[in-house]
């Protein structure tokens, strides 16, 4: 598995992410999370590639991983001024093998920071229904700057993580 590509999916990748979505969101469904990502259909995939940034990391036959950039200047609301990744999903059977870490550091360090010469980068993860992720983000160097009630009882938790130290602001970690 060396030849590995990391690549901005196009309309021609919907049906293979769509599928890549549903199975790497199963086990959140049954816990009851409702997020976008974790009951796309096809048309909500198509969506998100058109208002986002949506990597892959592929191998010779097939998307491994996918994570989206959400954008402050986009129309719909953001929780802050700095970019938002989210719709992270892994194909199961590839789990445990640093994938999607790989994709989540290029997507960090290659396009946010050294591209797009952003400060820091915003996720929101569970802090009840999943609680192993915010170690997980927080050994990637992520910090909780926000917890909120969910209205399905869940704790919402907002993490950033500096990538230009020296330029980052945390006044910028709330929207005006």
């Amino acid at each position: 598995m060396s030849n590995l590509n990391i690549r901005v999916a196009t309309e021609a990748d919907v049906k293979e992410l769509y599928h890549i979505m549903h199975e790497a969101f199963t086990p959140l469904r049954e816990l009851g999370i409702d997020w976008p990502s974790v009951n796309a259909d096809e048309d909500m995939v198509r969506n998100n590639m058109k208002t986002t940034t949506m990597f892959v990391l592929e191998d010779e036959e097939q998307i491994i991983s996918t994570i989206s950039v959400r954008y402050p200047w986009e129309d719909r609301p953001s929780v802050a001024t700095y970019p938002f990744v989210w719709w992270f999903a892994t194909r199961p059977e590839f789990e445990g093998r640093g994938l999607g870490s790989k994709l989540l550091k290029y997507v960090e360090e290659t396009f946010l920071r050294d591209t797009l010469k952003v400060p820091a980068v915003v996720l929101g993860t569970s802090g009840r229904l999943h609680p192993w992720l915010l170690d997980i983000y927080k050994r990637r160097g992520y910090q909780v700057f926000k917890e909120h009630e969910n209205d399905d009882g869940d704790l919402g938790i907002l993490m950033y993580k500096e990538l230009i130290p020296e330029a980052f602001d945390s006044q910028y970690l709330k929207r005006p």
